[in-house]
């Protein structure tokens, strides 16, 4: 399958399947970027660095404004797949077991789901977005509202200034359920979501090294959007 649309990709000019951009896009951008997550995460294997048309093509998408508010992320996919797939499974190879620690815990900055230049303005749209959803993503956390309330502010703390804000002890698996449950584009853009869980991590890490519950991977009732519904 890759190699049939690296062929495809080469057959014109233009980085695109066609000698512009087109409708072939559109169609093939949901798979191609689920593959790219999927293949990284559970078989070890970078769909851009090993397919150089595939990663022009990317390249291609992502100087378009319109693509990149509508690009996800590799920890947004993988979790999302399994449900709608009926399971997705990993091979357990030494690459692959990197490369999931890497997607599910960090460094997320590097990872081949995004190539761009981080804009100037991801903190404060993560800042922004996490403010304007705050009562509901406290209330659907499920720990203690108080102590997860006054975590989340050391984590955009954090994340606004730089400087470490020591959270409430037992606050660390509060603040990992939500670095789990971060929907890209849905929530925020990619590097804003970047950011945000790069901050609710390194909080967490000052309170202790509690993990949260799994993501199930039967369902994502987790992430019912019907909670942050503005009434």
């Amino acid at each position: 399958m890759v190699a049939r649309v690296e062929e495809a990709l080469g057959r014109t000019p233009s980085p695109y399947f066609l000698d512009s951009f087109g409708i072939v896009d559109v169609i093939f951008t949901p798979y191609l970027e689920r593959m790219n997550a999927s293949l990284y995460y559970y078989k070890g294997y970078s769909l851009r660095s090993e397919n150089p048309r595939l990663s022009g093509w990317f390249a291609a998408m992502e100087s378009r404004s319109t693509y990149c508010g509508t690009q996800s992320d590799f920890h947004t996919h993988v979790h999302d797949l399994p449900p709608q797939m009926g399971g997705c499974w990993e091979n357990g190879e030494t690459q692959m077991l990197l490369n999931k620690a890497r997607v599910d815990k960090g460094p997320w900055f590097g990872l081949p789901d995004v190539t761009y230049p981080e804009p100037e303005n991801s903190r404060m749209e993560a800042l922004q977005r996490t403010i304007e959803h705050r009562i509901n993503i406290i209330r659907v956390n499920p720990l203690d509202d108080k102590l997860f309330d006054q975590a989340l502010r050391c984590a955009l703390t954090h994340m606004m200034i730089g400087e470490d804000c020591v959270p409430p002890l037992g606050s660390d698996v509060a603040l990992r359920y939500l670095r789990d449950r971060i929907n890209v584009p849905r929530d925020m853009s990619i590097y804003a979501a970047k950011r945000l869980r790069e901050s609710l991590e390194k909080t967490a890490a000052l309170a202790g090294d509690g993990q949260p519950v799994p993501i199930p991977t039967q369902h994502r009732r987790d992430q019912d959007p019907s909670n942050f519904v503005k009434k």
